[in-house]
């Protein structure tokens, strides 16, 4: 009776190590899926520092251009109040000189006013000599008249008459000589008055101007030693300002020795999670393959199934001429033009599409635990994939990475393993990729392909039973 309790219990622990094994694979997954995440996050982290580093020390060389800027306006500031001391100076002695030629032209107008006035004088003078010469003239004339009456004794006469005659033409020529100058001269002072006069009134203009000369040259002065208190201000600010930035930087130097000592540790554990994580693998392999979990023995059967149809497929089309081995063993991956996530054709792509798309869609329909069905070549290519995950791209990135997975390359560490392995089936918990930002952790089933004597690649199952976690989905895993 003790005998059967034993193996009852024995039996019972039995059943349950295939699921806590895997509930081990899970959560080491897991695990390192959140430490890849944090070191993903580090890095980005510290990228971002060293972006802030290239910032600090950008705005360090541009205080240090302030202050050499503000040092250099301090010394032209001072020159040019040194040149503008000079300058007013120079700039006042020639107002106080057109000041004094203003009193000049205002002094002149009154002068050319008075040669105006002595000109009429004189004008008027001419006139009343001209009347004299007239009379003198009408005078003379009466006398000669009046002496050729008196014969030989009024021939004296005559003559004196006749010079008194000749010299009032004389003066009347004169007279008219004059006038003729003064004529002249009156029109030529007239103009020179007319423009002295508009010189006058243009004096009082020019004085005002030359007051607001004057107080502009004080203001800027004044302006000149505003702008040089503000540089000392400037070069005072930018002092403080050199302090922060130093003590920002060695805030973030410490930082970055931090993050760094930081990452590397994690990139320690990381490390020893994932050889956890291979071991854990290993022993659910183990498990699986010494019969001691017969669900997951169902699911190898439905992968070895699989495995059959594909390699006759294959094996059909190459005997057909449907397919040559050149296309099927094809390894020159030729990039999809605007595929993001990166998608690639090769020669056997089409004929995937077309004979085994079918059966992969058959085999993910037989099972609800399912969870997709691929056949992957030896570098992780997806000539094809299940109709539901090989959707047209619409260039939105979740989308595209959840549904658009026929023509990836999918290469992770298990697959590495499972692909080098030479058993009949490999087994592994993995952490599947969703739309980029959520991944699964699920079950897997490696079964190899070999075809006309040559291992293609291998026959996949992912599935995940609903009495375990396996749907743990992580957010932001790297």
């Amino acid at each position: 009776m003790k005998h059967e309790i034993i193996q009852t219990l024995s039996a019972g622990a039995l059943e349950q190590l295939p699921a806590q094994c895997g509930k081990v694979t899970i959560h080491s997954s897991d695990v390192a899926g959140i430490v890849q995440s944090v070191i993903g996050s580090s890095a980005r982290l510290r990228n971002d520092h060293r972006a802030l580093m290239e910032t600090v020390d950008s705005l360090d060389m541009d205080q240090h251009q302030v202050v050499s800027a503000s040092d250099e306006a301090r010394l032209l500031s001072a020159r040019a109040r040194e040149r503008l001391g000079e300058g007013t100076d120079l700039i006042r002695s020639s107002l106080d000189h057109i000041e004094g030629l203003l009193a000049l032209v205002e002094a002149l107008g009154e002068h050319v006013t008075g040669f105006a006035g002595a000109m009429n004088q004189v004008k008027r003078s001419a006139q009343t000599i001209d009347n004299i010469a007239r009379t003198t003239n009408m005078l003379a004339l009466n006398a000669a008249i009046e002496a050729e009456k008196a014969g030989d004794a009024g021939a004296t006469f005559a003559v004196v008459a006749n010079e008194v005659k000749e010299l009032a033409r004389g003066t009347r020529s004169a007279t008219d000589e004059i006038n003729r100058t003064i004529e002249s001269l009156g029109a030529e002072a007239a103009q020179v008055i007319a423009k002295i006069e508009h010189g006058t009134k243009s004096s009082g203009d020019v004085q005002q101007a030359i007051g607001r000369i004057d107080e502009t040259l004080t203001g800027v002065t004044d302006l000149v030693l505003q702008v040089d208190l503000q540089n000392d201000d400037i070069v005072q600010a930018t002092g403080k300002i050199s302090g922060h930035i130093k003590e920002v930087r060695g805030v973030l130097n410490t930082f970055d020795a931090t993050a760094e000592a930081n990452n590397n540790k994690l990139a320690g554990a990381h490390g020893k999670v994932t050889d956890l994580e291979m071991t854990a693998n290993g022993m659910f392999d183990i498990i699986v393959k010494a019969g001691l979990s017969p669900d997951d023995a169902q699911m190898v059967t439905v992968a070895q199934d699989g495995a059959a149809q594909a390699v006759k497929l294959a094996e059909h089309a190459l005997a057909s001429g449907m397919l040559t081995r050149g296309q099927l063993f094809d390894t020159n991956y030729q990039k999809i033009e605007g595929s993001n996530p990166a998608r690639f054709r090769t020669g056997l792509s089409d004929w995937a599409h077309a004979h085994w798309r079918p059966l992969l869609d058959k085999i993910s329909a037989q099972d609800s635990q399912i969870m997709a069905s691929a056949c992957t070549d030896r570098n992780g290519f997806l000539p094809t994939h299940l109709t539901e995950r090989s959707r047209q791209p619409n260039g939105d990135l979740a989308h595209d990475t959840e549904f658009c997975r026929d023509g990836r390359i999918i290469y992770l560490p298990m697959d590495v393993k499972a692909k080098a392995s030479t058993h009949d089936y490999t087994m592994a918990v993995y952490r599947q990729e969703g739309d980029g930002k959520d991944y699964v952790i699920v079950r897997n089933v490696y079964v190899p392909l070999i075809i006309d004597g040559t291992r293609w690649g291998d026959f996949e199952v992912a599935y995940a039973f609903k009495s375990d976690d396996a749907r743990l989905l992580l957010r932001g895993a790297a």
